[in-house]
């Protein structure tokens, strides 16, 4: 029977309630918005599956077995089809690798946003669902029963690409128990997912000043070019707001490990050996010809054999071209090292919590860019005092 004691050593992965047959686990908000598993004893048949299935208490932690001697390779990625990079974070390499297996008549496992608060996986085998799981969510998606859902299509020899977070392609390795073939796994660098309270009471409190609802958040907006991506937000009567990314208020908490779960900042997926075929990320110290435009490129590693195939089948709609590991790790921190906790979290929550966000963000929330923390200052002076 699984008991979580110690909240770093559960990301929420969704592993247990997936293996467990009799019904015994559900998953419950703590304080905080994090979700846990609980088990109903009345319906425990005591198998033991739920720990063994777990990625933090797996001897591999999720990693699948493959070539071990095998040395991952980087490269940069772009879409071809330059009118879908507005559609897409960065440079779409995740849109081509999943149409690569639509093309062959497989499947997708991706998280979808619907409306604000809910991010959520979803199983697609079409282009127009496709469009759903594209683009960064700063929230944690829900798993459901994806993972029972994608061993059924593996069994039924059905092509299927499984996409999320590094935690969550672990709990899948571990679920699955073995390599299947036609599975082609792809983990997003996460840089932590935040406490959903957190993010409800920055909305509650963004509406009361705005006097209007929130009806929709796309959280990497690139109309005004990639390397200053915005978070776009409608409300309900239409209206629209631009925020640079630098200088949005819950994308600064984020940034600054202030509301991270518990797991995050001691993630063991966040490094080498990767848990998925092939990682991606932004390439933000691309140096190449791909971004003449600030359009947005790709950062793809590849980790095993397995994952190349997959790159070789996205080649007819992705551009590629070969990086160096230093260039990559340098472009981005997390392909080897997890998110690093802030130590005023648990006082930045309690004021959150007593006071609201915005009071908590004047006290706790800075910058080591000189630049940008003028920038939120600023911001600040026109918000605070509304």
């Amino acid at each position: 029977m699984i008991i979580i004691t110690d909240k770093r050593k559960c990301s929420g992965c969704k592993a247990c309630l997936n293996i467990c047959s009799s019904g015994a686990i559900i998953f419950q908000d703590d304080n905080d918005g994090v979700w846990y598993p609980t088990v109903n004893k009345n319906k425990c048949v005591q198998c033991g599956l739920c720990e063994k299935v777990c990625p933090f208490l797996s001897e591999q932690h999720g990693v699948p077995k493959v070539n071990t001697t095998y040395k991952a390779k980087y490269f940069a990625g772009q879409l071809k089809e330059k009118q879908e990079l507005p559609n897409v974070s960065s440079g779409g390499a995740f849109q081509a690798l999943a149409l690569s297996i639509l093309n062959k008549g497989g499947v997708i496992y991706g998280a979808t946003q619907e409306n604000v608060d809910n991010v959520f996986h979803i199983r697609v085998t079409n282009f127009d669902d496709l469009k759903e799981t594209r683009k960064s969510k700063y929230l944690q998606s829900d798993i459901g029963k994806c993972f029972v859902s994608a061993k059924k299509d593996l069994l039924d020899n059905k092509m299927v690409l499984f996409s999320g977070t590094g935690c969550q392609i672990a709990g899948l390795n571990c679920y699955l128990g073995r390599r299947y073939d036609n599975l082609y796994t792809c983990e997003v660098v996460c840089h932590g997912v935040p406490c959903k309270r957190v993010w409800m009471q920055y909305r509650k409190e963004k509406e009361k000043r705005e006097g209007k609802r929130i009806v929709n958040l796309v959280f990497r907006d690139k109309s005004k070019g990639w390397s200053n991506n915005q978070y776009k937000i409608t409300y309900e009567d239409g209206s629209k707001e631009y925020e640079r990314s630098t200088v949005q208020l819950f994308h600064a908490g984020y940034l600054s490990g202030l509301f991270y779960r518990p797991s995050c900042g001691t993630c063991p997926f966040a490094s080498s050996p990767r848990v998925a075929d092939i990682t991606l990320a932004d390439f933000w110290k691309y140096k190449g010809t791909l971004n003449k435009e600030d359009i947005g490129v790709s950062l793809i590693g590849v980790n095993n054999e397995h994952g190349l195939k997959l790159l070789e089948l996205s080649k007819p709609v992705l551009a590629i071209e070969n990086t160096t590991a230093e260039l990559a790790f340098n472009s981005c921190r997390h392909l080897n090292d997890h998110p690093v906790e802030n130590k005023n979290r648990s006082k930045f929550l309690n004021k959150v919590y007593c006071d609201g966000y915005y009071p908590a963000a004047k006290v706790f929330i800075q910058s080591n860019d000189k630049h940008n923390f003028i920038r939120i200052l600023t911001r600040f002076k026109s918000i605070l005092w509304r």
